[in-house]
C-alpha cells in the first residue's frame, strides 16, 4: 500500500541528494582557497574563472531542475513503482552532475562539453518521463488537480538534444549550444499563463 509518508519520503529523499549534489559542486573551490597563501585572491580567481563559471552554470541547471521536478509533484497525490523508478533515474543524473562540471572546469575539449551536456540532456528526460507518467495517471494525482493535464514538457529536452549534437558533431563549438535553454524560459511562461 502506498502512503502519503510514502511519498514524502521519496520527496525528502531527492531534496537531500539535490542539496548534497550542490554541496558537491563547491568542493573542488573549497580545495582552491588552500591555494589563497602563494596568491592574491584576485589571481586566484582570474586563473580558476573556468571552475568558477562552471560551478555557477551547474548550480544554476540544478536550480532550474529541482523547480521543475518541484512544480511536477505539486501535481502528484500519491506514487507507483514507476514514479520512483523515473525519480530515482532522475536523481542519479543529478548526482553525477559534479563530475562532468568539473570537467568542464578543469580541461578544455568537446568530450567534457559533450558529456556535460549529455547528462544535462539524460536529466531532463528523466524529468520529463516523470510528468508524463503522472499526466497519464490520474490516480497519482490529487482530486483538486486531476485531470487538468500538465502536458509535460518536452522544449527542454528537444533543444538540449540539439546541443548534445552540436556539442558532439561540431568541432569546437563549446558550450554556445546551452544558449538554446534561454529558449525555454519564454516558452515556460507563455505555457504557464495559458494553463492558468
Amino acid at each position: 500500500m502506498r502512503t502519503q509518508r510514502g511519498l514524502d519520503r521519496l520527496l525528502l529523499f531527492s531534496d537531500a541528494v539535490v542539496a548534497i549534489a550542490i554541496t558537491l559542486l563547491v568542493l573542488p573551490l573549497v580545495d582552491l582557497a588552500s591555494q589563497s597563501a602563494r596568491v592574491s585572491v584576485g589571481r586566484l580567481m582570474s586563473d580558476h574563472a573556468g571552475q568558477l563559471g562552471a560551478f555557477a552554470l551547474s548550480f544554476a541547471v540544478i536550480a532550474r531542475f529541482w523547480t521543475a521536478h518541484h512544480r511536477t509533484f505539486e501535481g502528484v497525490g500519491a506514487y507507483d513503482a514507476m514514479l520512483v523508478r523515473l525519480t530515482l533515474l532522475w536523481l542519479a543524473t543529478v548526482a553525477f552532475l559534479p563530475f562532468p562540471t568539473e570537467l568542464l572546469g578543469t580541461q578544455s575539449g568537446d568530450g567534457a562539453n559533450t558529456l556535460y551536456i549529455g547528462t544535462l540532456l539524460a536529466s531532463s528526460l528523466a524529468l520529463g518521463a516523470s510528468a508524463a507518467w503522472v499526466d497519464g495517471h490520474p490516480e497519482l494525482q490529487p482530486a483538486e488537480v486531476r485531470g487538468r493535464g500538465s502536458e509535460p514538457h518536452w522544449t527542454m529536452p528537444t533543444l538540449l538534444a540539439l546541443a548534445l549534437a552540436l556539442a558532439a558533431f561540431v568541432p569546437g563549438v563549446g558550450m554556445w549550444p546551452l544558449l538554446l535553454l534561454l529558449l525555454t524560459a519564454p516558452i515556460d511562461a507563455v505555457r504557464r499563463r495559458r494553463a492558468a
